[in-house]
């Protein structure tokens, strides 16, 4: 029977340590699923989920820690089950830029959790060079399957007004 298990680390980015981490789980005899990397300021943060057998998973879960605390991370870890997700026949990606100010994330995850549109994955930033004052946050959402397309854009329509965009786009996909 394959485990499950959801890994995060963070610490200071430096060359190699996404490699170190790779290795640790690769020497504990489990597989990644799938993982994200991301660095914010002078961070990485790598989330994973991996795969294995009870003794692999429980070996990682052991040796992780110390191995984490040999490394300068900070490591978190939560056994799972990989569950297969509801079919959605309509999904969205939603991109907006708008003037950076607190609370754009928090009102537009309100927005979409208010209409039960599902995140299913989400990145931001705020934008430095030419476009500094900007903030870019981008969704991938799935959608209830009785939502017409024109709703959808209606929606998005009306939260870049509130939100008083600079520019915008939303992407509908139809299963």
């Amino acid at each position: 029977m394959t485990h499950h298990l959801v890994v995060t680390a963070i610490g200071e980015n430096r060359a190699g340590i996404v490699n170190e981490v790779a290795r640790q789980v690769t020497d504990c005899g489990c597989n990644i699923v799938d993982s994200r990397l991301g660095i914010f300021g002078n961070e990485f943060t790598f989330i994973l989920l991996l795969s294995g057998s009870w003794n692999q998973i429980t070996r990682l879960e052991t040796t992780l820690p110390l191995f984490g605390q040999s490394q300068a991370l900070i490591t978190m870890m939560k056994r799972t089950q990989v569950l297969s997700q509801p079919s959605y026949a309509l999904s969205a990606d939603v991109e907006l830029v708008v003037a950076d100010r607190p609370g754009i994330v928090n009102r537009c995850t309100q927005f979409f959790s208010d209409r039960g549109w599902d995140i299913q994955a989400m990145q931001s930033q705020t934008l430095t060079g030419a476009e500094s004052g900007q903030f870019q946050a981008h969704f991938q959402l799935n959608l209830p399957e009785q939502l017409i397309d024109s709703e959808a854009e209606d929606a998005v329509d009306c939260l870049c007004r509130e939100l008083e965009c600079e520019r915008h786009s939303l992407r509908l996909k139809r299963k």
